[in-house]
């Protein structure tokens, strides 16, 4: 019979604890999912899908090789090869549009709950992208430009390039060089904050990351075939094994990228994390 008492008692405190826990997430999805939270989230992603959008198009369109620079008919060819599309910075802007575009039409058709498997298959298109993706190679950009530029801005982005505005006005956009080099990491660390996700596995992860990165170098080396040049300065003034461990270090660093998110995503949802477990953990 006390047997019988102590199984019944451990049973209940277990009920208890199960409610306590559901109860808790539905607190934190109820903050998280409705009020100020949400409203946040969505202009954050509406903000970020505009701002990136007409970044794309103004470097696009409006942003042109100056004349001056050009000596004849086949240096411009050169200068031409592979276009806008054969700088990291532009395809990464690309991405961040993509991503935060998603991430909006998540806001508004998807699911933003803390949940161990999401439902909304938009949501998890969204966060591979984002883990994968979006935020090593936005963090890669920042990073690499503005320490190159502070120790040598002539090896990635040469002075003679401030002619590039329309209209031959002498400076390039200081607001575009921050949408492109900056905005980037910052927002997606804005994302980080605002947006519970599970990172895919490891090797899902970096395999993901690993290969966009590999096929951007597969690419610099298809541009530089076709027009004789690097697509950037420094690749030109390194000797051969300097420039294939500056191009290992690239691979390098985007992996490094990659694991700072998924650490940083860890510790700012660790609470939520440890919520999922013990709903788990009494389930099971």
């Amino acid at each position: 019979m006390a047997k019988s008492k102590k199984q019944v008692r451990e049973f209940q405190a277990a009920k208890e604890a199960a409610e306590a826990t559901v109860a808790r997430l539905d607190t934190c999805n109820d903050a998280y999912t409705s009020g100020a939270f949400k409203y946040l989230r969505f202009l954050l992603h509406l903000l970020a899908a505009a701002q990136f959008s007409y970044g794309i198009y103004y470097y696009h369109f409006r942003v042109h090789w100056p004349k001056d620079l050009v000596v004849d008919e086949v240096d411009e060819l050169k200068a031409r090869w592979g276009g806008k599309f054969k700088y990291l910075t532009f395809l990464d802007v690309i991405l961040q549009a993509i991503y935060h575009t998603l991430a909006l039409l998540n806001d508004l058709f998807g699911d933003n709950t803390v949940t161990a498997n999401p439902k909304s298959k938009l949501r998890s298109v969204r966060d591979y992208i984002f883990s994968a993706f979006a935020f090593p190679v936005a963090h890669n950009v920042c990073l690499s430009f503005w320490v190159v530029y502070m120790w040598d801005r002539e090896l990635i982005f040469p002075s003679a390039l401030d002619a590039i505005f329309p209209r031959q006005v002498h400076s390039f956009p200081h607001w575009l060089n921050h949408v492109v080099h900056t905005n980037v990491a910052l927002m997606a660390i804005m994302d980080l904050f605002t947006c519970f996700r599970r990172y895919p596995s490891r090797l899902a992860g970096l395999a993901g990351n690993v290969s966009f990165i590999l096929l951007y170098i597969i690419w610099l080396h298809i541009v530089r075939y076709f027009s004789g040049e690097w697509v950037y300065p420094i690749l030109e003034v390194l000797p051969l094994p300097l420039r294939y461990l500056f191009l290992a270090l690239l691979v390098g660093f985007n992996l490094a990228c990659y694991l700072l998110g998924e650490y940083a995503n860890t510790v700012i949802w660790g609470p939520e994390f440890k919520l999922l477990k013990q709903q788990k953990d009494k389930q099971g």
